[in-house]
């Protein structure tokens, strides 16, 4: 089922770097719209460092100088860049070159100039990704599209915001239900890169999303938004259509017969893996097996697949 894994993952970052990333995407407003760019099509487009997980913020970023980047690459972790220095900072991709890794895959080497010292950066990817890193527009029109909207969650909880010396805390929400978007971060990790903090009966709360499939391995793409798998925005228990009773249903963590694709992952989260052309889903010691976009059965494994 669906895991709040930013539950341990409140980091100081949110206490530093962010006072002064409201004029950085200021100065991001004149960034083009945000598309789904390829990584070989990356040169000439701005990215922001963001902020890194508390456990990771001492060994830095794995990113080089241009004149370290060998030792980097062979893994003397001590020549990465310091956090402190460029967590929030702007830098623009000069250039993009590709090699082989292996299994008919290729990786890139990716340099970049530090908007604001000049500086000569160069990182290496790994499963098509540079961890790290936000697209500098994506953060920009996130903010444009998001800021002071009514959003409707798709998850029963949310992380609450981090306090000092305060255990961290989830924030309970309907799925579905509203929520206002109050402030808009660069967030922790690559993979929802983009912190929508949200107002949740009067608690403050963190919504991860990526706003478009940059810097994603061009195996999840798909033709919407990335930002779809964490939120609706419009309410859905008027535009759907569907009846009480299953929104009761799913808001319990129910599955049965007879339900939809999109109403199992609002119940259930995404499965653990999917099988025979998306027509089995997994979860745990339960099986789903689909006709079409309909669920047809559940079948219960002798043990959990995880």
């Amino acid at each position: 089922m669906k895991q709040v894994s930013l539950r341990i993952l409140m980091v100081l970052s949110l206490l530093m770097g962010f006072g002064t990333a409201g004029s950085t995407w200021v100065e991001a407003s004149n960034e083009a719209p945000s598309a789904n760019i390829k990584i070989d099509q990356w040169a000439g487009h701005s990215f922001t460092f963001l902020a890194l997980p508390a456990d990771k913020q001492s060994a830095g970023y794995e990113i080089f100088t241009v004149d370290q980047a060998t030792q980097g690459f062979q893994g003397d972790r001590s020549v990465r860049i310091p956090y402190a220095e460029h967590v929030g900072k702007q830098v623009t991709v000069t250039e993009i070159v590709s090699f082989p890794a292996g299994y008919n895959q290729h990786e890139y080497m990716v340099y970049m100039t530090v908007n604001e010292t000049g500086e000569k950066l160069l990182g290496r990817t790994m499963r098509e990704q540079l961890e790290g890193l936000v697209l500098t527009s994506d953060l920009y029109n996130a903010r444009q599209q998001f800021l002071g909207k009514t959003v409707y969650p798709k998850f029963r909880e949310l992380s609450g915001l981090y306090v000092p010396n305060v255990m961290p805390t989830t924030v309970s929400t309907a799925i579905g239900g509203p929520v206002t978007v109050v402030d808009v971060y660069a967030g922790n990790q690559s993979q929802e890169p983009i912190w929508l903090i949200v107002s949740v009966n009067g608690e403050k709360a963190i919504l991860p999303i990526a706003y478009s499939w940059t810097n994603l391995s061009t195996q999840s793409w798909t033709q919407n938004p990335p930002w779809q798998d964490a939120l609706f925005t419009e309410d859905p228990r008027n535009s759907l259509g569907w009846s009480h009773d299953l929104w009761n249903k799913i808001e319990s963590g129910n599955v049965e017969e007879g339900m939809t694709k999109g109403q199992i992952q609002l119940s259930w989260g995404k499965p653990v893996r999917t099988e025979v052309n998306d027509s089995v889903w997994i979860y745990g010691t339960k099986k789903l097996n689909f006709s079409g976009d309909a669920l047809h059965s559940i079948e219960t494994l002798s043990e959990s697949i995880d």
